[in-house]
């Protein structure tokens, strides 16, 4: 489910991808979950609909929740935009109350989608893909070499179903 990620994101293009439109990211909808151990991630990631797409995320360690986050891709001025707000447990806000992590879509091609941090340190860059096997894959990947590693979630499509 978490492993270090190892991809070296300086290949990548570093300027914002110009006229790129929300339908392109449309393989991300849908809930995706993992289990292993006594932690268990989900993200579910709304249709396309007026030029945004919403998700959520929630990371549950040993049946309690540890974090949870709600993410915005929506158009920026150039491209799209990926923001994310962290939340503690007692949805505790990590940013500033104006403030979001946000991140600029530099490269996508239909089952991957690169962003980078607008904000130098302020986090690695957020890599999305579907893998061979179908999973959604984050990668969380830090643009120093010298840095500790990033890491990577993978989440197997799920059911939304009623409990």
């Amino acid at each position: 489910m978490r492993e270090e990620a190892d991809r070296d994101v300086r290949a990548h293009p570093k300027t914002p991808l110009a006229g790129a439109k929300i339908e392109q990211l449309a393989w991300m909808v849908g809930r995706w979950s993992a289990t292993e151990g006594n932690t268990q991630i989900e993200e579910i990631w709304s249709p396309p609909e007026a030029g945004i797409m919403m998700g959520v995320f929630r990371w549950l360690k040993g049946g309690e929740p540890s974090l949870y986050e709600f993410m915005l891709l929506k158009p920026g001025t150039v491209g799209l935009e990926l923001h994310i707000k962290h939340f503690s447990p007692d949805l505790v806000g990590w940013e500033e109350k104006d403030a979001s992590t946000a991140f600029d879509l530099v490269e996508a091609n239909g089952r991957e989608a690169v962003f980078r941090p607008r904000a130098k340190g302020s986090s690695g860059w957020a890599v999305y893909r579907i893998a061979d096997d179908g999973w959604l894959e984050f990668e969380d990947v830090s643009e120093e070499e010298d840095s500790e590693p990033g890491f990577l979630l993978r989440f197997a499509p799920s059911r939304l179903e009623q409990a």
